[in-house]
């Protein structure tokens, strides 16, 4: 079976496949056609944006930031989260709502700014993955639950899951903030939708069961099942 075809069955049937090794310009390819199978399922909800950070840009031996699109069912507001894979991260992010976003128009082409929890899940069995790998599997998006309304800048946030203190911060990008993140998204050209702008806390494994809480500029919790 094509390898695009591997990852969309694994999606549809919510089971886990073996990784596989890829080349940049199969990534590319893949993660192509993989996404617009999707997009035709689904409907295009928004975008998710990775490796935001030098660390991790080196724990998955990426070479620049990548994105992968997010469809309409991944996204929520429900306070409990279905998990749908077999392995998933959480991660604190910055979410704008883009209304026809380009280079030029930030940021009076955005019409909410929300702090929000990424949640990943991969195709794959594992988290042992490259950024080819992950670029392949639509960046491993899973769930993307939409908190509350943040200004910017973010002053400070505190991650807890089953209130154990996980992590704090504030977002500090390879290129910047969470405005510069969506700017370097425009390359592909006009954007609409929810748009995840980069971990800044996390990722963290979860597991169905788990709560996760955060307080600080905005405050929630969330349960996974």
């Amino acid at each position: 079976m094509d390898k695009s075809n591997l990852l969309y069955e694994a999606y549809k049937t919510r089971k886990s496949i073996d990784p596989f090794e890829v080349t940049e310009e199969e990534s590319n390819r893949i993660f192509n056609d993989f996404s617009s199978k999707l997009i035709k399922d689904e409907g295009l909800g928004g975008y998710k944006i990775s490796l935001v950070t030098k660390e991790h840009l080196i724990r998955f031996k990426g070479k620049e930031p990548m994105y992968g699109i997010l469809t309409k069912p991944m996204i929520t507001q429900e306070k409990e989260v279905e998990l749908w894979f077999q392995n998933h991260f959480a991660e604190v992010e910055v979410v704008f709502l883009a209304n026809h976003c380009s280079s030029n128009n930030i940021p009076e082409c955005i019409r909410d700014i929300r702090l929000g929890i990424e949640i990943p899940g991969t195709r794959f069995n594992t988290w042992n993955l490259n950024a080819l790998q992950l670029k392949a599997d639509d960046s491993a998006a899973g769930r993307l639950y939409i908190g509350e309304r943040i200004d910017l800048p973010v002053k400070g946030v505190s991650l807890y899951i089953n209130d154990k203190l996980m992590g704090k911060g504030k977002p500090d990008f390879v290129y910047g903030g969470p405005l510069e993140m969506l700017k370097w998204l425009t390359k592909i050209g006009e954007i609409n939708g929810y748009v995840s702008s980069g971990v800044f806390i996390g990722p963290f494994v979860v597991k169905k069961g788990d709560k996760i809480r955060v307080e600080g500029d905005a405050n929630f919790e969330i349960k996974l099942i």
